[in-house]
């Protein structure tokens, strides 16, 4: 039996063309049953340590970094620890997902009550938003003998690993060197 496909017309109809009969047999796939059921159930974390978790209506961030969740359920931005912002009301929905337990399991995150929150609040500080700190690191960086203060790039040379003498000209360097073509390309005249 020969396969049809439709190809859209000219008036915006769709017209049957037949393909060419490859052999072979066509089946119809049919899904499982348990494979759709499965598939349209909600996933309850189930795996262990996961039904201990207590969870709260607010979330704080534990680590020194911020923390930014996004799902279709929702989505929310925590503050590094100890900030203002690390310590927020979170969603119903969002509470049981996956990502968020596992976080909480990891020690990444905690949920919080509605009593612990507000103590919480209260010792949070505001992060420095005073850009004087980042200048005066900056100007350090720039700074007389910066490489000998940071030294993140320094590569360690002894004293006599300075140049000696003047600086050559490109002839010199190639009058000199040992390695070289028969026909340089690039070179004109030397």
């Amino acid at each position: 039996m020969a396969k049809t496909v439709s190809r859209s017309g000219d008036n915006g109809e769709s017209t049957p063309v037949p393909t060419k009969d490859l052999g072979g047999l066509i089946e119809d796939h049919k899904a499982n049953p348990t494979d759709v059921s499965a598939a349209r159930a909600t996933v309850m974390p189930s795996f262990k340590g996961m039904q201990d978790i207590q969870t709260g209506s607010w979330i704080e961030n534990l680590m020194t970094a911020s923390t930014i969740f996004t799902s279709p359920k929702g989505s929310f931005k925590l503050a590094a620890s100890g900030f203002h912002g690390s310590v927020q009301p979170i969603d119903e929905a969002i509470r049981r997902d996956a990502f968020v337990l596992r976080a909480v399991q990891r020690g990444r995150i905690r949920f919080l009550g509605d009593e612990d929150a507000q103590d919480r609040i209260n010792d949070l500080v505001d992060e420095n938003q005073d850009s004087s700190s980042h200048l005066d690191h900056l100007m350090e960086s720039l700074g007389a003998n910066a490489s000998e203060n940071t030294g993140l790039y320094k590569i360690p040379l002894p004293d006599e690993a300075e140049p000696k003498g003047p600086s050559q000209t490109p002839q010199q360097i190639w009058a000199n060197s040992e390695n070289k073509p028969e026909s340089p390309k690039n070179l004109s005249n030397m």
